[in-house]
């Protein structure tokens, strides 16, 4: 069978240079032209977990909700030990920069303290009277390793009480008596008092509270008992 070529020659169509210079450049372009086995195969591609993650605009990132940590949560332990360690720091130095120092004396007061034990101070006449009629408060300070009991103005401690108000042992005011006890009672628990040497070490939170400390111990004793409390019957 003649080929196409042949025809062409015979027929006088295509001269002989012509033919062969035609044959050249179909085999010039056949090397040119990539194999079928030289191109890329999807294969090839580098895993779909392997791939660079698409960056968002920070315009977009700033638009993606974010969802409150799950409680129980490392992140959510974080940020509630975070928060505390920053309302320690509020109440301290509130407390620093108002707090009355204490007059050592001959009268005892005894007073609450938030893991309900009772705690008595040593107090002259002037400062157990600035308690007993509402002008002076016994507070919390949180310091960084103890907790200690400071006295401070009753207006700084309605302050402290809007914050935390856990954090105020003693106040007597007509709406937001503290620590207040019957002479009965403190008759009865005088054997538990220490002197206020005694220092308190920082609970840590307990689940579903706000980090103020033994709530367990509290919920066992009568409510009365941290509410209130006065001086004991001088003897």
């Amino acid at each position: 069978m003649q080929s196409l070529k042949d025809k062409l020659l015979k027929a006088g169509l295509v001269t002989e240079e012509a033919a062969k210079k035609a044959e050249a450049d179909k085999q010039a372009a056949a090397q040119r032209a990539p194999r079928r086995d030289d191109r890329p195969r999807r294969d090839d591609r580098p895993p779909r977990d392997e791939r660079p993650a698409p960056r968002l605009e920070p315009a977009a990132a700033a638009r993606l909700p974010k969802f409150a940590p799950l409680p129980g949560s490392k992140e959510a332990s974080r940020q509630q030990a975070k928060k505390q360690l920053e309302l320690d720091r509020t109440i301290r130095e509130k407390v620093l920069a108002a707090q009355v120092p204490k007059a050592a004396g001959d009268t005892p007061f005894y007073f609450v303290t938030r893991k309900n034990k009772l705690r008595r101070l040593e107090l002259s006449a002037e400062q157990a009277q600035g308690l007993e009629s509402g002008t002076l408060a016994i507070v919390e300070r949180p310091d960084p390793d103890q907790i200690e009991h400071a006295l401070v103005p009753a207006a700084v401690a309605r302050e402290l009480m809007a914050l935390h108000a856990k954090v105020v042992r003693f106040l007597k005011a007509p709406d937001a008596a503290v620590g207040f006890l019957s002479d009965a009672e403190i008759t009865a628990r005088a054997h538990e008092a220490t002197g206020s040497e005694t220092h308190e070490t920082h609970d840590a939170p307990d689940a579903g509270d706000d980090g103020s400390g033994d709530a367990a111990a509290e919920a066992a004793a009568p409510a009365e008992t941290w509410i209130t409390i006065k001086r004991a019957p001088r003897s």
